[in-house]
């Protein structure tokens, strides 16, 4: 008997809605999970998101994302689990999913090129079959990633969803390299769920695979068919937000889509546009996770019913509206364009907070709209 319950309330040719009910808490899908990086959703306290006046949506979110490559290194996990978890630590009572950090490690090493233009793995990454070796871009300290000490790392966390570590090839490698990793990648997934298996029950959370592998169809289905024996509680798709044209992204979400087990979450790892994540609902997803929407916000720009804006543009100087209309944030309800704009113009760190929250209560609403009108 696996964890997570997963059901599938309603169905409409490719989109779903679902129901996942982990450690006493149940949640809609889809859903977007913000991305808490090291342990906060940059300048936004996290009980805000579980309050109604500020989200602007009585359905509050339960379900937040934290980056173990970061919380490794600093404050460590032994910490955060003498800590009582994450969820004590950061003050959170709802679902923490955390990633493997493999995108991390190997971001420093493989998504790298040289002034000629060449491939360069000289920046700080050593891999073999047991493990990846990496430096700390913190104080350059050596480092050891396998795919066992990845999960018990998270085990430490206290986190609710797990992932495994895998070999993420950038956007530029050529077939037999992504084949390479791929194979790679799949005798580490052996590994950590065998690792896993016998702490299943104790653990608190669950571990999901990563589906991998570009562009190249034959080699996701490959993954697929391997992968999918380890879908025990979801399964997570990687590899479509790493350097890939937009038409190509949604091409290996197109295919992928429906060909991972059914009765399963299915995660797509990164994706956080309006326009991106309703493709990927329409494809058969569930779960999504970006930091774009507090990213841009901190650039001065917000999401909108017309696309991105942004703030600091002179026209919005004398601008009393607010965002949007159709937004009841607590941005939204209270406060105009033209006093953020001054906010950002005056490098006011409110500024950026207020575009923040927006943004990540637009995606949820937008969610939980679509959901109330499936």
């Amino acid at each position: 008997m696996w964890k997570l319950d997963f059901k599938v309330l309603k169905q409409k040719g490719k989109a779903r809605v679902g129901q996942i009910t982990l450690n006493g808490v149940t949640l809609s899908t889809p859903v977007f999970m913000p991305v808490g990086t090291k342990a906060t959703i940059k300048g936004i306290p996290l009980d805000l998101l579980k309050d109604p006046n500020y989200l602007g949506h009585e359905n509050t979110i339960k379900l937040i994302l934290a980056n173990t490559f970061h919380l490794y290194l600093r404050p460590g996990d032994e910490l955060i689990k003498k800590a009582w978890w994450l969820h004590t630590f950061e003050h959170r009572d709802g679902l923490i999913l955390t990633d493997s950090g493999g995108f991390q490690v190997f971001s420093l090493g493989l998504s790298k090129r040289d002034d000629r233009g060449q491939n360069s793995h000289n920046v700080g990454i050593k891999l073999k079959e047991e493990w990846v070796k990496f430096r700390s871009p913190i104080d350059w300290s050596k480092h050891i990633f396998t795919p066992e000490n990845v999960v018990d790392t998270q085990i430490n966390f206290g986190s609710d969803i797990m992932m495994v570590l895998d070999v993420c090839s950038p956007s530029w490698a050529d077939k037999n390299t992504v084949k390479k990793h791929m194979d790679m990648t799949h005798r580490w997934a052996k590994r950590a769920f065998d690792h896993f298996k016998p702490k299943y029950d104790e653990a608190r959370g669950v571990l999901f695979p990563i589906v991998q592998w570009g562009t190249f169809h034959d080699l996701r289905q490959e993954s697929i068919d391997f992968l999918s024996q380890y879908a025990w509680d979801g399964i997570a798709v990687g590899g479509v937000s790493v350097g890939e044209t937009k038409e190509l992204i949604r091409d290996v979400v197109d295919y992928v889509g429906d060909k991972l087990p059914a009765d399963k979450p299915r995660y797509l790892m990164g994706v956080g546009t309006p326009e991106d994540i309703l493709h990927a609902i329409e494809n058969w997803f569930d779960m999504f996770d970006c930091v774009q929407p507090t990213r841009i916000g901190r650039h001065g720009i917000w999401f909108s019913d017309n696309g991105n804006i942004k703030i600091t543009n002179a026209k919005y100087r004398e601008d009393f509206s607010p965002l949007t209309d159709t937004c009841e944030c607590y941005t939204c309800k209270n406060f105009s364009r033209a006093y953020i704009h001054h906010l950002m113009r005056e490098w006011e760190m409110l500024g950026w907070i207020l575009l923040s929250l927006h943004n990540i209560s637009y995606l949820h609403t937008m969610l939980e709209k679509w959901k109330s009108e499936f």
